[in-house]
């Protein structure tokens, strides 16, 4: 049986629940507690996502991603899938750590909106979701920094019109009439943002995003 650890929070963590949720591959989800993570104690890799498949121990979402499409799914490639799944990891997801976290009272709203129940208490999800929301817009700030990120809202809307010129270029979706591994990486990493006002304002401004969001929301898990 496969489980991803994870936290519902993070992208890489969406990256790979979409492609798991398109190609219809069974899987539990185990939610990982930031402080200790003990959920990991399997494994010396104190990040997630983190798959394990019976003894199988897979780490890193890309790396997960191809790993399940070798052995369950069998998507067939299609041209400039490479060149597109590093613009996800090492482009777009940049931008989303400064829109969700600016500052403390954002980011405390927003946490609230994607951090699950899992096993503890709700004085100690309080207490994690408070020092998520003291810790998170620091980090957001190191990116825009370590990234050179001036302006995040225009920039990440530049980012989906490349997208949607580019990648989509006129087509339902990238990989043409059906999703495809590229579509799954750019929706799940996007998806960790869903309900923040994020998306939703990127679907007014780009009509053609929106109904490419969609279609894939569809198919991928709310």
């Amino acid at each position: 049986m496969i489980t991803l650890y994870q936290f519902n929070s993070c992208p890489f963590c969406w990256k790979v629940k979409a492609f798991l949720n398109y190609t219809k591959i069974p899987y539990d989800v185990v939610e990982v507690t930031p402080f200790g993570m003990k959920e990991l104690d399997f494994t010396d890799h104190k990040k997630v996502p983190v798959l394990k498949d019976d003894a199988e121990i897979v780490v890193e979402s890309s790396a997960i991603v191809r790993y399940l499409n070798d052995n369950y799914a069998h998507l067939l490639p299609a041209p400039q899938d490479d060149e597109w799944l590093t613009w996800v990891d090492n482009t777009l997801v940049h931008y989303l750590p400064p829109l969700m976290h600016p500052n403390i009272g954002k980011s405390f709203k927003n946490l609230g909106l994607v951090m699950t129940g899992g096993k503890d208490g709700a004085v100690k999800r309080f207490f994690v979701r408070l020092v998520g929301a003291m810790v998170m817009p620091r980090v957001a700030n190191k990116m825009k920094l370590k990234h050179s990120i001036q302006n995040p809202a225009a920039e990440f809307q530049t980012a989906l019109a490349h997208w949607v010129d580019k990648g989509l270029a006129g087509k339902d979706f990238y990989a043409g009439e059906q999703p495809g591994l590229v579509d799954t990486s750019v929706f799940g990493v996007l998806r960790s943002a869903q309900g923040m006002g994020i998306l939703e304002a990127a679907a007014v401004t780009n009509p053609a995003f929106g109904r490419w969001y969609e279609a894939c929301r569809g198919m991928m898990g709310a």
